[in-house]
């Protein structure tokens, strides 16, 4: 059997993001988590590895990489059988019913939104807005602009990189995300610097019919 393939990336940045949640989540026990756009599974090993208690759901949509999810994470009861998710569509076109709809405390996407088309991040709110219990937490991480400002120059020379790749990709701005949150009953908390130009988003889960300004 081959080796599970590795993502550079999430070597580097798991450990700056697995601070960035135990700041929120301490040891939070038994936290119900799903995440979106998994990956090779590298991020659920690191962080399901302090997080012990934790439920965690993977997602990906390359199906190729189910089986790297899968043997990154053998060793871990608390990482469920990673599904096929294309998070733009809804839910109820995903072909499973995830284990705890409406009852999950954290959803997490890493280094999705800027690599896909806009729909995907529409569908990322949209889907965790009903995937998300009353005020649980969204963590988005990746390079974003700010106020339609995109910076430093290896964050710009990246974004081209990615329209010259596909016309449909790009570093999306902060207030265009938060925006969108809105909509969706969610509201942008907190925007964090992490290393390499990157920040965390941390959005919460609304109560219905909640004032997203206030």
């Amino acid at each position: 059997m081959a080796s599970p393939r590795s993502n550079p990336s999430a070597l580097r940045n798991s450990e700056p993001i697995l601070e960035t949640l135990k700041g929120f989540l301490g040891q939070a026990d038994k936290v119900k988590v799903f995440e979106v756009a998994s990956g090779t599974g590298e991020h659920a090993k690191y962080f399901c590895n302090y997080f012990a208690a934790a439920s965690w759901e993977p997602t990906e949509f390359d199906e190729s990489h189910m089986e790297d999810i899968k043997a990154h994470c053998k060793h871990l009861k608390n990482v469920k059988a990673p599904k096929v998710v294309d998070i733009s569509k809804d839910i109820s076109e995903w072909g499973f019913a995830p284990t705890h709809l409406g009852k999950y405390d954290v959803g997490i996407c890493i280094n999705m939104i800027h690599i896909s088309p806009i729909e995907c991040t529409y569908g990322l709110f949209r889907n965790m807005s009903k995937l998300l219990a009353t005020g649980g937490l969204l963590f988005t991480y990746g390079p974003y602009a700010v106020d339609g400002v995109i910076s430093p120059q290896s964050n710009i020379d990246f974004h081209n990189s990615l329209k010259q790749r596909d016309p449909r990709w790009g570093l999306r701005d902060v207030y265009q995300l938060k925006e969108m949150s809105e909509k969706e009953g969610m509201r942008l908390e907190m925007v964090l610097d992490m290393p390499s130009n990157n920040k965390t988003l941390v959005f919460r889960r609304l109560p219905p019919d909640s004032d997203t300004d206030s």
